[in-house]
């Protein structure tokens, strides 16, 4: 397939059969820590990452999160978070993360309900990699 062709999806968005070449990632592959607050952002969100065929591990705190990246943090791709669970715990988590070579191998990415830039900035300093302003869709 080139780049810029249509993909035909199944009903519920995702594509598990289509053959991938050297250039794209198959997407079903890629594991996400979902850290969230609130139950109906989680949902939100979860579904958006499934439709895309991601595997989404959802946890509601920062302990959890430590958790999961202590005992499957190996099994990892991305770290999507909201940023006011992040920020205020950021120093516990990046801790925890930057002394493991694999660990902090892995993006963080924090969601933020407006663009305020005291917010991304001071998540970037903490080692954020990237920032998504919600609603994401």
């Amino acid at each position: 397939m080139d780049m810029g062709e249509s993909i035909i999806v199944s009903e519920n968005g995702c594509n598990r059969d289509q053959v991938m070449t050297n250039d794209l990632m198959d997407l079903s592959s890629v594991r996400v820590l979902l850290c969230v607050t609130d139950v109906e952002s989680c949902q939100e969100v979860l579904a958006l990452l499934k439709k895309c065929c991601y595997q989404v591990t959802p946890v509601y705190s920062a302990a959890d999160a430590l958790d999961v990246l202590n005992s499957h943090g190996h099994c990892i791709d991305i770290i999507l978070t909201e940023a006011s669970l992040l920020i205020p715990n950021g120093a516990k988590i990046f801790n925890f993360i930057k002394p493991d070579i694999n660990l902090k191998q892995i993006p963080v990415i924090m969601m933020l309900d407006e663009d305020e830039i005291r917010l991304v900035l001071k998540g970037l300093m903490l080692g954020a990699t990237d920032y998504l302003v919600k609603p994401l869709s």
